[in-house]
């Protein structure tokens, strides 16, 4: 018996990708990338621009509050500046710092037993606010005290003071006019790198 013999099958030719092909699947997945990447970047910048804006407005809160107590409690009281001379209970000297003040009600330790305590703001070269603070026997020109950094990206605060004939003037005691030992009020503004101002009033600063 004779075997049935079947014609061969030919395989069938093998295609593949021309290099044309290729290159523009390359090109399209590199567009798709760069357009992801971009969008995932303006994500991330909106996202880390809204948090520098939470933190600025933290911050921002947090030194008004402490700048309403430390004024709230001042005290008349002048302050030896460690070489025999006497600061006035309140000052101000752009030139070397911003203002300095006695401010009482602070905590009552053996070492400073009145609880007056020599507080200080000023701005420095990183455009930060610090809150320096000494007790009342301490001396401001031998020791650094405690410092605070209160706020960051700050370009400008500014202290103006009500004198005994209803003016405000940036410096204290005023070069011009009379005035008490303390200022009547005091009108405190803050400008931020990014724009933002703030202003408040402090009312009720009499002599004490």
């Amino acid at each position: 018996m004779k075997a049935l013999l079947l014609p061969k099958s030919r395989p069938m030719p093998q295609r593949g990708f021309t290099l044309i092909e290729a290159l523009v699947a390359m090109s399209l997945i590199a567009i798709i990338s760069v357009m992801s990447y971009q969008a995932v970047e303006v994500v991330m910048l909106a996202d880390q621009r809204s948090r520098d804006q939470l933190s600025d407005e933290t911050q921002l809160h947090r030194a008004w509050q402490i700048i309403h107590r430390d004024l709230l409690h001042l005290r008349n009281r002048p302050f030896r500046d460690g070489l025999g001379g006497k600061e006035d209970a309140y000052i101000t000297d752009k030139s070397q710092f911003g203002v300095r003040f006695s401010r009482g009600n602070g905590p009552m330790v053996r070492n400073n037993p009145s609880g007056v305590r020599r507080v200080q703001y000023s701005l420095n070269e990183s455009q930060q606010l610090l809150r320096q603070s000494w007790g009342i026997t301490e001396s401001t020109r031998y020791s650094d005290g405690v410092t605070q950094r209160l706020l960051d990206n700050v370009e400008e605060v500014l202290f103006e003071h009500q004198d005994s004939d209803g003016v405000f003037v940036p410096n204290w005691p005023p070069i011009k006019g009379s005035a008490t030992a303390l200022p009547k009020m005091i009108r405190v503004t803050i400008r931020l790198i990014n724009g933002t101002e703030t202003s408040r009033l402090f009312l009720g600063v009499q002599p004490r």
